[in-house]
C-alpha cells in the first residue's frame, strides 16, 4: 500500500480497551482512520477513534455494518465469539486470522496445539467435573484455570492440598470446562513478541523478563537477562508457532524458564501485549506500529532497542499516586482513560528508561 492510499484507509478494531486505543494511535501516525467496535461506551479507545460502534459482539446487523465500513479488521483481545469472526469475514479481512483466534482463546486447545508441534508446556489435564479434580489429589501443587476468558489471575485457583480441592466443590461453576496445570517451579518468566506479515516475513522484539503479583503483570524489564542460546530457542519456537497459526500481525509468547534451564510455553496472545509496552518509548518501532505495518502491507521494521527499559503497570487506586513520574526525565507515563479504579485493574503504565 502506498502512503497516499493510507489516508483514505479505515482500520476496524474489535475491542475498545487500552490496546485498541494504542492501535488507533499507531494507525493515526500513518494518516489512517479507525473504527472501533466495542460494547462499552466509555472504553479507552472510544475517545480516540475516528468512528465508533457500540453494540454487543453478537449483534449481527451491527457487525455487518461495521465490516462494510472498514478496509480490514484487527483485534485488541482474542476472547471474541468465533461466530463473530465468521460474520466479519463475509465482508472484510480479519487479522490475525481465524486459526490464531481459535487456538488462543481456549487454554486446552492452546496446550494441545503446542504438543502437536512438539513444543514443551507444563503438564496439564482437562477437568470437566469435581470428581475429576478429586482424582488428581497427588503431586501438589497445581493451578486450576478456566479454559476461556480468564486473564490477570481471574478464574485461577492455586491448589496446594486436598483441603483446597474441597473448598472448590461449591465455589466453581461446573458448567464450565477447566484446565489443571502443574505449578512449575520457575527461574524466570519471559515473553517474546514476533511480527509476521502477509509475505511471511518476520521480525522479533527483544525478550522481556516479567514479574507478576497475584497473577497480574506488575512490571516487564527489557532486555531479559538470559543467554544467547535461550534467546535463539525462544525465537525459533515463536516463529514456528506464528507460521503454524498462519498469523498475520503480531504474536506474544509467554515462556517459563525452569530451574534446570528448560523453556516451557505458558500462553500465547495474537495481539499487542502488556509486556511489550516498553516498545513505545525504548525502540525505533512500537508493537502497535509493527502490527499496522504487518496487516497493511508496509515493510516490517527491524526492531532496535535504543535503551534498556522497565514498564511498571499502574493498577487500581495506584493511579491516584502516579503523577510523580511526570517529574522524572527518564519516565514516560501513559494513562488509559478507564473509569473506576478497581483493585487489580490496569489503569496505565510508566516506561522508565535506563540511560
Amino acid at each position: 500500500m502506498h502512503l497516499d492510499r493510507a489516508m483514505q484507509f479505515v482500520i476496524g478494531i474489535m475491542g475498545g480497551g487500552q490496546l485498541g486505543k494504542m492501535i488507533a494511535g499507531a494507525a493515526a501516525k500513518f494518516g489512517m482512520k479507525t473504527h472501533v467496535f466495542t460494547n462499552d461506551k466509555d472504553s479507552p479507545a472510544s475517545h480516540t477513534t475516528s468512528n465508533l460502534t457500540i453494540a454487543d459482539f453478537t449483534d449481527e446487523d451491527a457487525l455487518i455494518s461495521f465490516a462494510q465500513s472498514v478496509d480490514l479488521v484487527t483485534l485488541e483481545f482474542e476472547n471474541i465469539p468465533y461466530s463473530t469472526i465468521d460474520i466479519l469475514l463475509q465482508h472484510t479481512s480479519v487479522y490475525p486470522g481465524k486459526k490464531s483466534l481459535y487456538i488462543a482463546q481456549n487454554r486446552l486447545r492452546e496446550k494441545g496445539f503446542m504438543k502437536e508441534l512438539e513444543i514443551q508446556v507444563p503438564k496439564y489435564w482437562s477437568i470437566s467435573n469435581y470428581t475429576e479434580l478429586q482424582e488428581k489429589n497427588s503431586n501438589f501443587p497445581f493451578i486450576l484455570k478456566t479454559t476461556e476468558m480468564g486473564y490477570d489471575g481471574k478464574g485461577q485457583h492455586v491448589i496446594q492440598s486436598d483441603f483446597d480441592i474441597q473448598n472448590l466443590h461449591n465455589s466453581l461453576d461446573w458448567e464450565k470446562e477447566y484446565i489443571l496445570e502443574e505449578l512449575v517451579d520457575i527461574k524466570k518468566e519471559i515473553s517474546l513478541i514476533i511480527a509476521r506479515d502477509k509475505d511471511k516475513n518476520t521480525s522479533f522484539f527483544p525478550i522481556a523478563e516479567n514479574f507478576h503479583v497475584n497473577g497480574i503483570l506488575d512490571k516487564s524489564v527489557v532486555p531479559a537477562k538470559i543467554d544467547s542460546y535461550l534467546t535463539k530457542q525462544a525465537q525459533e519456537i515463536a516463529e514456528k508457532i506464528a507460521s503454524e497459526l498462519e498469523l498475520i500481525g503480531i504474536l506474544a509468547v509467554e515462556f517459563f524458564i525452569t530451574k534446570d534451564g528448560s523453556l516451557l510455553v505458558n500462553e500465547i496472545a495474537p495481539r499487542p501485549h502488556n509486556s511489550g509496552h516498553w516498545s513505545l518509548d525504548a525502540c525505533n518501532v512500537s508493537q502497535f506500529e509493527q502490527l499496522i505495518r504487518a496487516i497493511c502491507g508496509f515493510p516490517l521494521q527491524e526492531v532496535k532497542l535504543h535503551f534498556p527499559c522497565t514498564t511498571k503497570n499502574i493498577l487500581g487506586t495506584d493511579i491516584n499516586n502516579c503523577f510523580h513520574y511526570l517529574s522524572n526525565p527518564n519516565s514516560s507515563l501513559t494513562i488509559y482513560g478507564k473509569g473506576q479504579a478497581k483493585e487489580g485493574r490496569k489503569m496505565g503504565h510508566v516506561n522508565i528508561i535506563n540511560t
